[in-house]
């Protein structure tokens, strides 16, 4: 029998304009996913991520939210198509896709924390900026970052992608600094269109003010599938799931370390279930030895069936 593949959901920035279309065209249960979604948005998701412009999508609370709901539906299609997980981890956003996936949490609470969460940020007017380094030892840039925190600046290291991939994350200036010194010593330095610090300290006072929200979720238990979660490492209680729901956003998503433990544990396949091929392509910085295919639409899902089983 074939090993079933683990799950990987992707993060903010995967949306593109046209996701989820044949989803919704198709199926008569994601538009009704479609609409609750967007009702409690407050945003016209369908409209939005088939037509952009590209401006609305990327806004924060329609980017979040239809990735989530894409990678959603994603994962309910490789289900139906006999596909399932033999455990999920999630980039950054992704980790509430993943959560709902290993059936640690019902769709409808985590997209009501994922709403708390923009809400909180915007009422706070928490902001900050986003950067990836790419080809630059960790060292060098843990150094640069320590040397600008020693003279007040707010910057940290958000995401570890793989030994050599980073993003930056913290106020605006700082990562704009960062970014610039660690130009000469990187392949590659890419402001990204990000207006939050996520993953980062500033992000505390909107965990502060969502704490009783997580505190009185309801449908919070101990995932049935195995979850990977952005410490590093399989979660395996409900208290844990709770806590990463309330917390994850003020600190690092360590996504080399998560995909790592994956592969220790034995996951050899995986498959993207969400927009784009974000996590495709960053797996081959981690462990060319894997194979992982990008599943974010029926036809690519079509070809994911065909794939892993002859894996």
């Amino acid at each position: 029998m074939t090993p079933a593949p683990a799950f990987l959901f992707p993060g903010q920035l995967a949306e593109w304009v046209g996701m989820g279309r044949d989803f919704f065209e198709s199926d008569p249960e994601a538009r009704a996913l479609f609409a609750r979604t967007s009702e409690r948005c407050g945003r016209d998701l369908a409209r939005i991520l088939f037509e952009g412009p590209e401006d609305a999508l990327h806004e924060n609370l329609a980017a979040q939210a239809g990735v989530y709901l894409v990678s959603t539906l994603s994962a309910r299609a490789l289900r139906r198509a006999g596909i399932e997980p033999r455990a999920t981890a999630g980039y950054s956003l992704g980790n509430y896709a993943a959560m709902v996936a290993a059936e640690a949490i019902s769709y409808d609470e985590a997209l009501e924390i994922l709403i708390a969460v923009w809400r909180e940020t915007e009422r706070l007017g928490v902001r900050g900026a986003m950067g990836a380094v790419v080809g630059a030892r960790r060292e060098a840039v843990e150094a640069a970052l320590e040397r600008l925190r020693s003279e007040g600046r707010a910057v940290w290291i958000g995401n570890v992608n793989a030994s050599t991939q980073f993003v930056l994350t913290g106020r605006s200036d700082a990562v704009a600094e960062a970014l610039e010194s660690l130009r000469p010593r990187s392949l590659s330095v890419l402001p990204l269109t990000m207006t939050w610090p996520i993953h980062s300290e500033l992000m505390t006072p909107v965990a502060e003010a969502i704490a009783p929200r997580i505190a009185s979720l309801a449908t919070v238990r101990d995932p049935i599938v195995p979850y990977y979660g952005p410490e590093g490492r399989a979660v395996t209680s409900g208290a844990e799931i709770r806590r990463l729901l309330g917390t994850a956003f003020c600190h690092p998503t360590l996504w080399k370390d998560t995909f790592e433990r994956m592969v220790a544990d034995g996951a050899r396949t995986f498959v993207e279930a969400g927009p784009g091929e974000m996590l495709t392509k960053m797996v081959r910085w981690i462990d060319r030895t894997t194979r992982c295919v990008a599943a974010g639409s029926l036809e690519a899902i079509r070809a994911a069936v065909d794939i892993v089983g002859r894996s």
